[in-house]
């Protein structure tokens, strides 16, 4: 009884390894096929055909948007040449630039998917089966992924309304909270990068976005102070300032309008304090700022007027008044 139970089991291995045997057999005889390697060779050759074609193809596509934005910018440039300020016509290229880096990013993408699919047709991979499980399965993870969709939503409509674009200067809020400030780097659907003063990089996910304050889109104003004396004659000051005001625009090319001067501001320990009004490009107000105050000073300096200086009133008592003062 024991002899035939040890039959039974070399039996039942003698028949395990024979299938083994067969099966390795039949994939031998599968892979030594020459059709085999034929479809697989020509499958290959087909899938380097599309990568090649695609990658000539979003090169072209590129180089189309980029040369129209750039034909697009030229004509905006032009119609607007007449201008002094040329504030849209680089507004217009900032947001020229924005377009192209998303539109050439989608071309990429959508090119990419497309050749993906068909080099997975190609080696009889079932792609509608996959898409319709795909589909089930990106239902499941959406629910998960809120905070992405919310991302590039956010970041289309940003783009749609125009509210920032590549090299503008922002200061993006959240929650009333500021979290990042500086110019913008790129603008993408799910993040934007923004530098910092100091170099700092911001990495900010659209969806968080919930203010944006743009200082890049209109002009920029800055409050000049001039502090004189009071012994000066405040009616031939601003004379002398608007004097400067008619060729201020000659030496700063960054202002757009000429200097105005808004009088007397008021009066502060013992100083007087006259302000004037300049108009820049925008953005460029803090170097202008500097500059048109250098040349206040030296136009006032060559007429007699000088920038007042603190002073401090301090007195000598005589040290017996001192003590007569204090016996009494």
């Amino acid at each position: 009884m024991v002899l035939s139970f040890l039959f039974n089991i070399l039996s039942t291995a003698q028949s395990g390894v024979d299938e083994s045997l067969t099966f390795f057999q039949e994939i031998a005889e599968e892979m030594s096929d020459p059709e085999l390697w034929m479809n697989i060779g020509m499958s290959v050759l087909f899938a380097v055909v599309l990568i090649t074609v695609a990658g000539i193809i979003i090169k072209v596509v590129n180089r189309i948007i980029e040369n129209y934005f750039t034909f697009k910018s030229k004509a905006a440039l032009k119609a607007n040449g007449k201008r002094k300020n040329g504030k849209n016509g680089k507004n217009n290229e900032k947001r020229n630039r924005t377009l192209i880096n998303v539109l050439q990013n989608a071309v990429s993408i959508v090119v990419w998917f497309i050749v993906f699919v068909m080099i997975l047709e190609t080696f009889g991979v079932p792609v509608a089966t996959l898409l319709a499980g795909a589909g089930v399965v990106g239902l499941a993870i959406g629910f998960g992924a809120q905070s992405l969709v919310k991302d590039m939503l956010t970041g289309f409509f940003i783009l749609l309304e125009n509210q920032f674009d590549t090299g503008d200067f922002v200061r993006i809020n959240t929650s009333g909270t500021t979290v990042a400030e500086g110019e913008v780097l790129s603008m993408g659907l799910r993040i934007s990068k923004i530098q910092g003063y100091e170099g700092e990089l911001f990495i900010i996910p659209n969806g968080t976005i919930n203010e944006v304050i743009n200082f890049s889109k209109y002009n920029s104003i800055s409050f000049l102070d001039v502090n004189l004396s009071l012994n000066e004659d405040l009616d031939r000051v601003e004379e002398l300032l608007n004097d400067y005001a008619e060729t201020a625009m000659e030496s700063e090319e960054s202002l757009v309008e000429k200097p105005e001067v808004l009088g007397l501001n008021g009066i502060v320990n013992g100083e007087a304090i006259m302000r004037v009004m300049i108009v820049t490009k925008p953005m460029e107000h803090f170097g202008a700022t500097r500059r048109v105050r250098k040349e206040i000073k030296n136009h006032l300096a060559e007429n007699g007027v000088y920038i007042s200086v603190p002073t401090m009133d301090i007195q000598d008592f005589d040290e017996s008044v001192k003590k007569g003062v204090e016996t009494r």
